[in-house]
């Protein structure tokens, strides 16, 4: 019986390590912070720590440098059309995979702030126009591809003398481990074998 439960444990443990949240926070306001939380342990992504310098090691002698072999080109080697058969395949399979990955994301929060500044009031308008047609189809494209909670987005003009444009976002986002560990085993492969091929 001793079996029994020590095999319950173990898949215990496994379930609750692939039902673990796995949260993202993101934010940009001059500078970039980003933050993963995986079930209770906190990462940071970026900013990361400054790294301890180590001791300049001692100059290795000079060698002489090994002649390379040239490498057949991809076009070379697999051909016009065999060429574009495999960007066809990477497109097809990075499309697969992002439609799975944002399938099983939930954004609890998007914000987008945008101030636009010119050089003068005419170069704020023209600019306020572009960034306007610009950011308005991309951020309806992101939202109608996740799952968003709550989201928003703001473009204004800044005629102030001197004024410079600034972006803000904020970020907060979730999954689970499963999704996660699914989307690996069911794209990995097929990635890997695209990968080897372009080698």
């Amino acid at each position: 019986m001793l079996w029994l439960y020590i095999l319950l444990g173990i898949l215990l443990v496994i379930f609750l390590i692939m039902t673990a949240p796995v949260k993202l926070r993101a934010s940009y306001d001059n500078d970039f912070i980003c933050k993963l939380t995986i079930g209770f342990i906190p990462f940071t992504i970026y900013p990361q720590k400054p790294k301890k310098k180590k001791k300049p090691a001692k100059p290795a002698k000079k060698q002489a440098p090994k002649p390379k072999e040239k490498k057949k080109s991809l076009i070379k080697e697999k051909g016009l059309t065999g060429l574009i058969e495999l960007i066809n395949r990477i497109i097809k399979l990075a499309k697969g995979a992002l439609k799975d990955f944002f399938k099983h994301i939930i954004v609890k929060r998007l914000m987008l702030s945008v101030s636009v500044a010119g050089s003068d009031a005419a170069d704020t308008a023209v600019k306020y126009g572009y960034c306007c047609s610009a950011v308005y189809p991309a951020f309806g494209v992101l939202i109608n591809s996740l799952r968003c909670k709550k989201y928003g987005v703001d473009v204004t003009p800044d005629f102030e003398e001197g004024a410079k444009t600034a972006i803000k976002i904020n970020l907060e986002a979730r999954t689970r481990i499963f999704w996660l560990v699914k989307l690996v085993l069911k794209h990995g492969i097929k990635a890997l074998r695209l990968l080897a091929e372009l080698k």
